[in-house]
């Protein structure tokens, strides 16, 4: 588990990497002074956890939790603080938790007993899909990186149709839609499909793509996805739902309109 523990003051931020340490002993700890030297690091998309204090000069924690959302949507974020004025500003931010100070090892544990994102290291078969927000795809905590943008895209609108199997024709009717060039060759859409059956393969999960003649789709048992998952009625994933979904994709739009509709049915 990867961890980052952001305090202004040197002395709570030594404290709270050291219950960190206690209730995690085998987690990686990354601690920063400031907003800026958190956003400075090149890997955060790799991080599973951050504790990060709200009372901080320059950005304040609220900010910053505001810029991790956005760079890495299915990031824990836990408040550390010693107010509780701002628990309305961290429940409107999806935050996984709220903790005010002095933090106990035990506090700690609870809180990572009940984190609203799972880890990676909990979902070790599946490649992780995450649509609320920008459409992300994660294997091992690490994104997956596809060589053309419009293979990703490809592999969103896959997702989108929860394993239902498409032509190619369709395809090329939804992803240009909105586009005013002109559209692919069927050679450059096979290429696409080959593209993104290389990037799986090339992983160790290439049972994910289903290919037939002119047509493709994908096996929804063999991924995690909180799309899914809220569809399903899974507490986190409801509880992980942003009101967005596939921000970049503006055919995605359908899809966002149902699952806000269905959030407000009785039971859900």
């Amino acid at each position: 588990m990867r961890i980052l523990a952001v305090d202004d003051k040197a002395v709570p931020r030594r404290a709270l990497v050291r219950v960190i340490q206690a209730a995690v002993p085998d987690a990686q700890i990354t601690a920063c002074a400031s907003a800026s030297e958190v956003i400075a690091l090149p890997d955060i998309e790799t991080y599973d956890v951050a504790f990060v204090d709200i009372d901080m000069p320059g950005k304040s924690g609220i900010q910053l939790a505001r810029e991790l959302k956005s760079v890495h949507p299915s990031l824990n974020i836990i408040f550390a603080t010693g107010y509780g004025e701002y628990m309305a500003d961290a429940f409107e931010l999806h935050s996984s938790g709220y903790l005010m100070k002095p933090i106990l090892a035990e506090d700690i544990v609870e809180e990572l007993e009940n984190l609203r994102y799972p880890l990676a290291n909990e979902l070790p078969d599946r490649v992780i899909m995450r649509c609320f927000g920008n459409f992300e795809v994660f294997l091992d905590g690490r994104p997956i990186v596809f060589e053309r943008a419009k293979t990703k895209e490809l592999l969103a609108y896959l997702i989108d149709r929860r394993g239902s199997v498409v032509s190619l024709r369709e395809i090329e009717a939804v992803l240009w839609r909105e586009q005013s060039e002109e559209r692919p060759s069927r050679s450059y859409l096979r290429t696409l499909v080959a593209d993104l059956r290389h990037t799986f393969d090339a992983c160790g999960h290439g049972d994910v793509i289903r290919k037939y003649y002119g047509e493709i789709g994908i096996d929804a048992k063999r991924v995690f996805c909180d799309y899914y998952d809220f569809i399903e009625g899974d507490p986190r994933a409801i509880a992980s739902w942003n009101g967005e979904y596939m921000s970049q994709y503006a055919w995605a739009e359908p899809t966002k309109a149902y699952l806000t509709k269905l959030l407000l049915q009785p039971g859900l």
